[in-house]
């Protein structure tokens, strides 16, 4: 199934009261289109169509994921208005065998993947999915003072692509402020999906606030600590960081992967939320001999949540005996699968206790976890 993007940038944003249109203004050596197609998962997308005038092209074609994806993205010239610029847009994918289109405003830099996700999601059973929000504030009508449920509509919209194709090229002789209002017309049903709050729209300069806020970028970090005892009595069933090695296996209420254990403190650490043993306490029944791997999923979806990456993570191994050598790629593997970041972010290093102490001795392996974490580029 092939998807599109459609990104509207070829307003003039003249409400926004600069001399430059908004999402071409820099702000903090950024601005909105530049900070939405770095947030992009271009991976979610065969084909991106960006309908941006001529002169301000150059604006874009620096941007780092742009260069990456270049082969996938074209241009179209926008039009007096929207929906012109959208019907433009969307004859560049005549041609492409398009199967679903998703078609966005640019001046909603916030909106995330994850939303993006359930739209695509929802498209598979629909031939169109449009996300909303409803406030919580009461809603009157000027007229009567009578209450009103309001829906407020975002972009991205998404669309079978011959539905909305099809309705550009019947309803040109109408004007409509979204593209669901063509599907409206058309006494279509429509699909409505739950937006994100965050995902708002710049529009006037005091927005420019929100911008701040979410283009500010946080860098914290955390460590972690974890120690076990070696069972001698065992010949196997050692694991570090999801790793099966070929050594005694180490005493503990789960799995006792030390790695892990470390890497999760560590995380919990950068997200001020306590330690592991808080999130999942060696009393319960509930965790005995659990694989650790699930702590750790649970830590990466605590940082997605919060809105923070993982931009480094080092982790130290302390032990006599095994040497973990041979096994540090299989590690940094799992590491990355499982965290779902760059195995370029991740080192691993070991090392002995000079046979000095309980680790020394070989009746123990300990592990150490450095990480820090960013709100910047957050998916």
């Amino acid at each position: 199934m092939k998807n599109a993007l459609v990104i509207l940038a070829g307003g003039k944003g003249s409400r926004f009261g600069q001399e430059i249109p908004k999402q071409f203004y820099y702000f903090n050596n950024n601005n909105i289109i530049n900070m939405f197609l770095s947030k992009l998962d271009w991976k979610l997308f065969d084909l991106i169509v960006l309908s941006v005038n001529k002169e301000f092209r150059n604006i874009i074609i620096n941007n780092s994921k742009f260069i990456e994806n270049k082969d996938k993205v074209c241009f179209s010239n926008p039009g007096i208005t929207r929906q012109k610029s959208s019907f433009n847009a969307l004859k560049k994918l005549e041609k492409s065998k398009i199967k679903n289109v998703l078609i966005h405003d640019v001046a909603r830099p916030f909106c995330t993947n994850k939303l993006i996700k359930k739209i695509i999601n929802k498209l598979k059973k629909n031939d169109n999915a449009i996300p909303y929000v409803q406030y919580n504030d009461r809603q009157v009508i000027k007229s009567n003072k009578q209450d009103t449920k309001v829906l407020s509509l975002q972009t991205p919209q998404g669309f079978s692509y011959n539905l909305i194709y099809k309705a550009h090229k019947n309803l040109r002789n109408y004007v409509f402020s979204d593209d669901c209002g063509l599907i409206q017309k058309m006494d279509k049903k429509i699909f409505f999906i739950k937006g994100e709050i965050t995902n708002i729209k710049i529009t006037y300069p005091e927005d420019l606030t929100f911008f701040k806020l979410f283009n500010k970028i946080i860098i914290k970090s955390g460590i972690g600590y974890d120690i076990h005892r070696i069972d001698k009595s065992s010949k196997s069933g050692l694991k570090i960081c999801g790793i099966k090695l070929p050594y005694s296996k180490l005493v503990g209420h789960s799995d006792a992967d030390v790695g892990f254990h470390a890497i999760c403190d560590s995380i919990f650490g950068a997200l001020s939320m306590r330690d592991i043993g808080y999130h999942f306490p060696n009393t319960d029944p509930k965790w005995k001999n659990a694989d650790s791997s699930k702590f750790i999923t649970f830590c990466k979806n605590k940082l997605s949540e919060k809105r923070f990456n993982i931009i480094n993570l080092d982790i130290n191994i302390i032990t006599e005996k095994p040497k973990i050598n041979k096994y540090v790629s299989l590690m940094k593997n799992k590491i990355s699968k499982l965290l779902q970041i760059n195995k370029k972010i991740i080192s691993i290093k070991a090392t002995t206790n000079e046979k000095i102490g309980f680790i020394g001795n070989g009746e123990g392996i300990a592990a150490e976890a450095i990480v820090q974490i960013s709100n910047e580029n957050f998916n």
